[in-house]
């Protein structure tokens, strides 16, 4: 959980960041402002400056932030503009940036996301590739994430493995459920109990099971 007072200060401290305003709402706080500085992306280095509108929930990090520009939209023809009415920036799928944020889940590491979202739309306006490759949208993404994460390479056993809840000890010696034939413990084991040790990561993970099974 977040509190309004702790926004400002963060934000007032950051380098690169001119605050427009701030607005204190029920369930989110509100954040316009200008983002000036200079990225480094893949060994090119870009300067980005955009009016950038932050909501940040106030169960953060239970729910993660949206944010799009504010005004005038220049990042355009971009695939990881979502298709919503704001055009809200794809940072990624909610487990990779989880990820990225431990084990803090400091707001500034999710300032430096959007830093790095503006600074790989100038290099694709430049050169018109991805830095670092490109990974697929909805629910293709969340299925290439976990396939990445578990390094398998079907949708099943994708699905086996993420409707592992539990870990009990009389299951180590039992066959992985991605199917490897190999023992649990020399497996996914290690793997799973990452996820399943994390409370956000597991709820993400039960959230992302139901939304790939279309429920």
């Amino acid at each position: 959980m977040i509190d309004f007072p702790h926004v400002k200060n963060l934000f007032n401290s950051l380098d690169g960041i001119r605050i427009a305003s701030f607005t204190n709402q029920e369930k989110s706080i509100i954040v316009l402002f200008d983002f000036d500085a200079k990225v480094a992306i893949n060994g090119a280095n870009f300067l980005i400056d955009y009016k950038i509108h932050l909501e940040i929930p106030k169960n953060y990090p239970i729910e993660l932030p949206i944010v799009f520009e504010a005004g005038e939209k220049r990042v355009n023809n971009f695939p990881h503009v979502n298709p919503d009415t704001k055009g809200t920036f794809c940072l990624g799928t909610e487990l990779d940036i989880r990820r990225k944020m431990k084990p803090d889940y400091s707001l500034d590491k999710y300032i430096s996301l959007i830093a790095e979202f503006l600074g790989t739309y100038e290099y694709y306006n430049k050169y018109g590739v991805f830095p670092h490759g490109d990974r697929g949208h909805g629910n293709l993404g969340i299925l290439e994430t976990y396939k990445e994460v578990f390094n398998v390479t079907t949708n099943q056993q994708v699905s086996n493995l993420m409707q592992v809840n539990k870990l009990k000890n009389k299951f180590r010696n039992k066959k992985c459920p991605c199917n490897s034939g190999l023992k649990f413990k020399n497996c996914h084991w290690s793997t799973l109990n990452a996820i399943l040790s994390n409370p956000l990561e597991h709820a993400q993970m039960k959230k992302d099971y139901i939304l790939l099974k279309g429920g």
